[in-house]
């Protein structure tokens, strides 16, 4: 199988498999048992925590506090925030399902939602958010990189903004698909970041863990309670295995492996375009360097992913977290793409082990798609493309 749907899920590494089989199968003690510190179960935790404080230069391994993954902590951010008294609260229009759902959510209970618009490129409109920025906002939550287009925000221009328009306004980044493939400086450039979710199994770790980097001095809520886990705010027997494996794979994260990716991903964006006529969308762009995401006018993304599933290749269509819709990928529509040409979407998305080969065989096999769907493709120039 060739596997180019990483932005859905990553392969964990065999050093993380090892790590979470040996707290399944030999230190499988209760963390929270007043014999952890004999048992080694209370290890993980700790190991996790000061790994990620020590990747992304947060203050402190206690700022995060662990969760299920990045849609169980967009959730707690937004309803257990003191969700009663929220009053104003603004995200983009490109968000993830965990954010926008919760936020409307709020806006239905009478909550004042606004939604940023982005440009063509999928960037925030930096001057729309300006405007709707005022005193008494209280949440304002933009995504770090998109998942579907792979276009990074500018957050430190973003969270400024936030803090000189509203000083008390708290800035949530959900930056799962961000953390491993850009580098991430909590201390530095994401400063005035409050808030940033982020989902293990994104970057080689397991599935079911991730979690919640929260600024000294910014208050969350308990999300539940029943048994004192993660400082009072989350209660719920400590996931040890899962935790022992998102520290094996924080520790293996290089961000600089990233440029050698955006090499093949350019390269493979080079060798698409010269045999069929694509749309890539967000060229123009700061993407992430392991994401394409391109339009194929008159086709269904969805049908020519299961044909290249049946072939042995896994490509994405959009939001893994949406699978079993047929609409068009939502961050598209909201960039102003034709409803039918972003139906024509596939997201192509590499990991650290991608090779130029395999590259080369989905080139192939969506020209041999596409011919048999609708005769010959055209060359961008015209012309008939040469078979591989």
């Amino acid at each position: 199988m060739i596997y180019l749907d990483n932005n859905a899920t990553t392969k964990a590494s065999s050093t993380v498999v090892a790590a979470v089989t040996h707290y399944l199968e030999n230190c499988y003690a209760n963390a929270s048992a007043n014999t952890a510190g004999y048992t080694g179960a209370d290890v993980p935790r700790r190991t996790a925590a000061g790994q990620l404080a020590h990747l992304l230069n947060a203050e402190e391994p206690d700022c995060f506090l662990f969760t299920s993954g990045a849609t169980e902590s967009n959730n707690w951010i937004f309803s257990a925030l003191n969700g009663s008294r929220l009053r104003k609260v603004c995200i983009s229009a490109i968000e993830h399902p965990s954010v926008s759902e919760p936020a409307e959510r709020l806006g239905r209970n009478g909550c004042e939602l606004s939604v940023i618009p982005v440009n063509r490129d999928g960037i925030v409109c930096i001057e729309t958010l300006a405007e709707l920025l005022s005193p008494d906002t209280q949440l304002v939550s933009v995504m770090a990189a998109n998942n579907e287009t792979g276009v990074v925000q500018p957050i430190e221009e973003i969270a400024q903004l936030v803090r000189a328009r509203c000083p008390t306004a708290l800035f949530h980044t959900d930056a799962t698909q961000a953390i491993g493939r850009i580098p991430i400086d909590l201390q530095g450039s994401w400063a005035e970041v409050d808030l940033m979710s982020f989902s293990a199994h994104k970057f080689h770790g397991p599935k079911g863990i991730g979690g919640i980097y929260c600024r000294p001095g910014t208050a969350l809520l308990p999300w539940l309670v029943g048994g004192g886990q993660e400082a009072g705010l989350r209660s719920g027997t400590t996931n040890t295995p899962g935790l022992a494996g998102l520290a094996a794979a924080v520790g293996q994260i290089d961000v600089a492996l990233y440029d050698e990716v955006r090499d093949r991903r350019d390269y493979f964006e080079s060798q698409l375009r010269g045999v069929l006529s694509v749309q890539l969308h967000a060229a123009n762009a700061l993407r992430l360097p392991n994401t394409s995401c391109f339009s194929i006018a008159g086709t269904s993304g969805e049908e020519i992913a299961d044909q290249l599933a049946a072939r042995g290749v896994i490509v994405g269509t959009g939001s893994a977290c949406s699978s079993g819709s047929l609409s068009p990928p939502k961050t598209l529509l909201a960039m102003g793409v034709n409803y039918t040409l972003a139906a024509g979407t596939i997201r192509v998305s590499l990991s650290r082990t991608t090779s130029i080969e395999e590259l080369d065989r989905l080139v192939a096999l969506l020209v041999e798609i596409v011919a048999v769907r609708g005769g010959s493709p055209q060359l961008p120039g015209g012309g008939t493309p040469p078979w591989r």
